[in-house]
């Protein structure tokens, strides 16, 4: 472990999964919850403000992907014949690993049910919340940044294993401001907080989410946990590893 010292960087921007939480967590719990819940969710909620701006946003989504997969239906208008194709069609880009913002909001709802039921926690390693607290004595502010939306943020750090997390998070960003995989997405984040990118510490299990914050002149490090993606040694070397918050005390 090499000690860093926290004047090197006055802001902290996570990623969740693989890097403060499992992937198992999101690939085997949450994923096919929303997988397996999609169709009664919407049944119960149909009618909900929420869930027809929803809606109408995956209608939209759906003509474009219809395009050019010819496994997404377009959804039609009656309320059965809706539910049914979007249904069929979060299912599919469910098990395709598809970043559709709509469909994360929809997610976002389902997994609400999900944690006011105790029906899911959401997993976080045992190193962060020390680590996070820590920092924040510091005074050093800690946002998220993740391809789910800012609503299931919140949902899984508000039910965490580790009990109500929120207090500590400054703040939360999703595809909203952009890709993460561009480096216009991190200068943006880095705007809206009011911290220049050189003094903003990206942690993430991605390299192509490392390499677009480098770029953007952010401080990076890739995180190495369980399950995650296999590195190369040049990928290593290139951004630098941790395999726990611990080493950017």
């Amino acid at each position: 472990m090499t000690p860093t010292s926290t004047t090197q960087f006055n802001a902290l921007l996570l990623d969740i999964e693989g890097t403060i939480t499992s992937i198992s967590f999101v690939k085997d719990e949450l994923f096919p919850y929303a997988f397996d819940n999609v169709g009664k969710y919407l049944e119960e909620h149909y009618d909900k403000p929420a869930t027809q701006i929803i809606l109408e946003d995956l209608r939209r989504v759906a003509e474009q992907q219809a395009e050019n997969d010819v496994a997404v239906v377009r959804i039609r208008e009656p309320k059965q014949e809706c539910i049914e194709d979007v249904t069929k069609n979060v299912r599919h880009w469910i098990k395709r690993d598809k970043k559709l913002t709509p469909m994360k909001a929809l997610q976002g709802l389902i997994w609400e049910e999900a944690y006011q039921r105790g029906e899911v926690k959401g997993h976080v390693y045992s190193d962060v919340l020390p680590v996070l607290e820590i920092l924040v004595d510091r005074k050093i502010p800690i946002y998220i940044y993740s391809s789910g939306s800012v609503h299931a943020q919140k949902l899984l750090f508000a039910n965490s294993v580790e009990g109500d997390m929120t207090k500590i998070l400054y703040g939360y960003f999703d595809t909203n401001i952009g890709l993460k995989g561009e480096s216009n997405s991190y200068l943006k984040i880095c705007e809206q907080i009011g911290i220049p990118p050189k003094q903003v510490l990206f942690l993430t299990d991605v390299e192509a989410e490392a390499s677009a914050a480098k770029k953007a002149g952010l401080q990076t490090k890739l995180v190495i946990r369980p399950g995650n993606a296999i590195l190369t040694q040049e990928v290593k070397n290139a951004y630098g590893t941790i395999e726990s918050l611990e080493e950017i005390l």
